[in-house]
């Protein structure tokens, strides 16, 4: 049980040192917007302005064609609401473990065990994990080509890709890690239910690609003459696809032990199909009249839709044991697991059953609108400070309805070589940090070159050691047509 209480914390802190965050296929995860802790809402140009606001292409800092030749790099996401790499410390390590001839052996009291578990909310220990490739086959993900069209619109086509997991275990799970199982008598004497609760569970998972087409124009309204310089308008149009997964219920009697053995009762309901969809964002944009302040608003998913209808299927999960005891594992005679569980042969087909096919019925998911206001001010040459607010209206695929607050700033010592810092408060991040650096770009006539953009964040915590996970995004190289 030592062993499993260790791997559990490893799972869950070891794996918080690489992680990024994928909104739903925009790129929220790009070294420079998570530099910044995405407060880049105003001060994004070029075919990124598709992922944020399309109404940034009008602008004059965007230049009018730009082509990403190509890109290479990964961005990562894994977190959970419980424990940090500094609660993986202060029990597992140091003080806490003795080495003996055979290795390292790490021993945690009672106490620590308790600790550990009122850590977890009541509502269970919830994981979460993104993966947003940069790079596919030699073609650039999250990123395109931005070109002019006539009557002064300015076009940008652009690709996008985002992969996610959001998931949840129940409490006691947790408990029977860390402290194995207990008698349903001494449940109840301590005033604990008798039956373990390991039925409820919950999550989804996706991968979403999108082609996104922007267009944006800049003209100027006569009321807003006196205080702007620019002014612009856009609309993205996206076709989506993907495959989604969810769990739609769980439940059971859960776990009794007892002393003449334990009761097993537990079921899942799942779904997850292929799908494909299309979707809307709108924005505006404008230039104060000194030129030195953006502001940027635009509401993206405005009206997204995906048709899950391919390759569905619904099926239930379950499990049964009655009076089981440990000596059926031992048992040489049963060496299957249909053989020690109380599973049926539902269908008939002489094999025991532990999943049973629902339906095929196609289903529908959108993507959380979400609206996105901006403001980036260029204090001088080498600073430039960026503020930005985000609210979504409904939770999935990465995101929360709580709002979201942020602000960041990029300082360039000298051109080729800029650093940037953020923070940010609310969302599904909670508190977070942020710091990137980068090497160029670097410019030989029409081309640029761009090394080692690299960033890192927090999430669930201001401080790298408190947070409970961390985000990593990193593009080694990057090559741009202007």
């Amino acid at each position: 049980m030592q062993r499993a209480c260790v791997l559990l914390m490893a799972a869950v802190c070891g794996t918080v040192g690489l992680a990024g965050r994928a909104e739903a296929v925009s790129a929220g995860l790009q070294p420079r917007a998570m530099g910044l802790a995405q407060a880049y809402t105003a001060q994004v140009r070029g075919p990124e302005s598709v992922f944020w606001n399309p109404a940034n292409l009008g602008l004059s800092g965007s230049s009018r064609f730009s082509w990403q030749l190509l890109g290479g790099g990964v961005s990562l996401v894994t977190e959970n609401n419980a424990w940090s790499v500094g609660t993986y410390n202060d029990h597992f390590t140091d003080s806490n473990h003795a080495v003996s001839t055979k290795g390292t052996r790490y021993y945690i009291t009672e106490q620590d065990k308790r600790s550990l578990l009122s850590d977890v909310p009541g509502t269970g220990l919830r994981l979460d994990a993104e993966l947003e490739p940069l790079l596919a086959l030699g073609v650039p993900l999250n990123g395109g080509i931005a070109f002019p069209l006539p009557w002064g619109v300015r076009s940008a086509v652009a690709f996008g890709v985002s992969s996610g997991l959001e998931g949840q275990l129940p409490k006691d799970v947790v408990e029977l890690a860390l402290f194995g199982n207990e008698f349903a008598q001494s449940r109840v004497e301590a005033g604990k239910p008798e039956a373990y609760d390991i039925t409820r569970w919950d999550g989804s998972t996706w991968v979403l690609g999108s082609v996104n087409w922007a267009l944006a124009r800049p003209f100027m309204p006569a009321r807003l003459e006196p205080y702007l310089s620019e002014f612009a308008v856009g609309v993205t149009l996206k076709m989506l696809g993907g495959g989604y997964g969810e769990v739609l219920d769980s439940g059971g009697t859960g776990l009794v032990v007892r002393v003449d053995g334990a009761d097993l009762d537990a079921y899942l309901l799942a779904q997850r199909a292929l799908g494909i969809g299309a979707g809307l964002d709108i924005g505006v944009a404008g230039v104060t009249e000194d030129g030195r302040t953006t502001i940027s608003a635009s509401l993206q998913n405005a009206f997204d839709f995906v048709s899950w209808s391919m390759a569905v299927r619904q099926d239930s999960l379950f499990v049964a044991a009655h009076d089981l005891l440990i000596t059926r594992f031992l048992d040489p005679e049963a060496r299957q697991i249909e053989e020690i569980l109380d599973n049926e042969d539902l269908d008939g087909d002489g094999e025991v059953d532990f999943a049973a096919k629902l339906g095929e019925k196609g289903f529908s998911r959108s993507l959380p609108a979400l609206f996105r206001l901006g403001v980036a001010h260029q204090w001088d040459p080498r600073l430039s400070l960026m503020g930005a607010y985000d609210q979504a209206f409904s939770s999935g695929f990465g995101l929360t309805r709580k709002p979201r607050l942020a602000v960041g700033a990029e300082y360039c010592l000298v051109p080729w070589f800029p650093t940037r810092f953020g923070l940010s408060i609310g969302g599904r991040w909670h508190g977070s940090t942020a710091f990137g650096v980068a090497l160029g770009p670097f410019g030989a006539g029409r081309v640029r070159l761009t090394l080692c953009d690299l960033a890192v964040a927090t999430r669930g915590g201001f401080l790298p050691g408190l947070a409970k996970g961390t985000a990593l995004s990193v593009r080694l190289f990057e090559v741009t047509l202007h």
